[in-house]
């Protein structure tokens, strides 16, 4: 492990511990059951948070397709999972950070696990399909108050960067709330710290595609949605040369 890495984790240990005193003032104001009241809070730490932690990493975001994103409504954002930063690039490169459908291995990990609740991300045992249930209905239930929420329908981090299959899940959310999904094709998060397991800087494109309706999509389509959106993020990253042209 480099130096760089090292210094990079301890660097993140550290401003979580300073940022205690912030994540109680959130728990405080979410505890008024306003989101009005606590997701402006939350949503601004977290951003003076990890922008200096991308900075410290070397990683700088290119940014396309912002213009796709619908504004002033809830939507639900389907990128591929490619490794540790994933979570960063969205939550900095959204119009306003979103909740997550997380692992719920997160749950276990100390001040994380309360700045995730923080930011309404919704914990998902996939082992267990009655809390997945669970899971789901939280998450219908943020996106109804106005939170928009990042699913990864992968399930797990892609080792080689060729999407895995997309789960329903999305499908589920989408049907339950009539929101708008936003496809997002991330690259270059592996080789910032996956495909050598040390920090690495360089560049992280994100890119959002235009958003597919939802309202008045017929069962069939519905059903087909996951890997409707997998064959969109997929042809993208076959474009732009991260994934051989023979992937499927």
């Amino acid at each position: 492990m480099t130096f760089r890495t090292i210094k990079w984790f301890t660097q993140v240990a550290c401003s979580l511990l300073r940022l205690i005193p912030k994540m109680k003032k959130g728990v405080k104001l979410k505890n008024t059951g306003d989101i009005a009241t606590y997701k402006p809070f939350v949503d601004e730490e977290l951003r003076k948070w990890l922008n200096p932690l991308m900075k410290s990493a070397g990683v700088q975001f290119i940014v396309k397709g912002k213009e796709n994103i619908p504004e002033d409504e809830a939507v639900i954002y389907v990128p591929n999972h490619q490794g540790l930063f994933d979570m960063p690039a969205l939550i900095l490169n959204t119009p306003t950070p979103c909740g997550f459908i997380a692992k719920i291995e997160l749950k276990k990990v100390p001040i994380v696990r309360t700045w995730m609740w923080l930011l309404d991300c919704v914990f998902i045992d996939r082992q267990n399909k009655r809390e997945a249930r669970v899971a789901i209905k939280e998450s219908i239930e943020l996106i109804n108050k106005g939170r928009s929420m990042v699913i990864f329908p992968e399930g797990t981090r892609s080792r080689d960067g060729v999407p895995l299959p997309f789960k329903s899940g999305v499908m589920m959310i989408a049907k339950e709330t009539k929101a708008k999904i936003v496809p997002v094709v991330l690259e270059g998060i592996i080789d910032r710290f996956e495909g050598t397991g040390n920090i690495t800087p360089g560049t992280v494109t994100v890119t959002f595609l235009p958003a597919i309706e939802t309202e008045n999509l017929s069962r069939d389509e519905m059903k087909a949605l996951p890997e409707q959106i997998r064959g969109k993020i997929v042809t993208v990253l076959k474009e732009d040369g991260a994934i051989p042209q023979d992937a499927e």
